[in-house]
């Protein structure tokens, strides 16, 4: 699908722009280990963020060739909440780890409870609207797996935001993380399986609109035999 390829660019450099900056903060926190203190909070959930940066890949996969099996179009309905969704999983990516080195701070943990714990925000605002985002993409049910794992997911990242005690924050950061490899090998979209293995295209509401489209659309231009010694090849017909 053509449109798919164009329109995936930019939410394609908006995920790779967030996996940059995770991996730019690991190395930057790994050449300033001497001046300022590695901690592993902050990393367990980098670790979230790229398995989730990497998935969003499989979920745009998963959307195109359900919507080709429904016959949907990529209109702003459907383009946009993909940009955004991908927009804030880049915004949590990018608050999480400095890229270069902090003034007056000595301490990883220290500049994640001033700078990095912000992370979290878009991290809600992303699971919050991934629910609604099942729901009106892929007709997905109401009370289904991911909607339900959305729902604990905005409950640990709410509890991670709001404690301040390190071993809560770890406790939540890991549970989530745990949480997270589950849902990426067993319920959110992942290589080598696919919506239509589980929704049938014939269950949306949209799949016999679009085919009655399509079909008065190829009854409305009907086929042309070509004139003959019109010159013309059969692939160019």
């Amino acid at each position: 699908m053509v449109e798919f390829q164009l329109l995936s660019v930019p939410i394609g450099l908006i995920l790779g722009l967030g996996m940059t900056r995770i991996m730019t903060g690991t190395i930057t926190a790994i050449r300033n280990r001497e001046h300022v203190k590695i901690h592993w909070l902050p990393f367990i959930w980098a670790t979230s963020f790229m398995i989730l940066l990497l998935a969003f890949f499989c979920v745009l996969w998963d959307l195109k060739e359900y919507f080709e099996a429904v016959g949907i179009n990529w209109t702003w309905d459907y383009y946009g909440p993909q940009v955004l969704h991908a927009v804030f999983i880049f915004l949590g990516a990018g608050l999480l780890l400095p890229v270069s080195r902090e003034p007056y701070t000595n301490c990883l943990l220290q500049d994640f409870n001033k700078h990095g714990r912000l992370a979290l925000i878009p991290l809600i605002a992303m699971h919050l609207m991934a629910w609604p985002m099942n729901m009106y993409m892929a007709n997905v049910p109401l009370f289904d797996k991911a909607n339900y794992l959305n729902f604990i997911m905005i409950t640990l990242t709410t509890v991670g935001y709001k404690v301040t005690r390190l071993t809560w924050q770890t406790i939540v950061a890991s549970i989530y993380l745990l949480i997270l490899i589950y849902a990426m090998f067993n319920i959110w979209s992942r290589p080598g399986h696919s919506l239509l293995e589980k929704y049938k295209p014939s269950d949306d509401p949209r799949f016999k609109k679009t085919t009655h489209q399509l079909l008065f659309n190829k009854e409305a231009v009907p086929y042309q035999k070509p004139f003959a010694g019109s010159g013309l090849r059969p692939a160019q017909l």
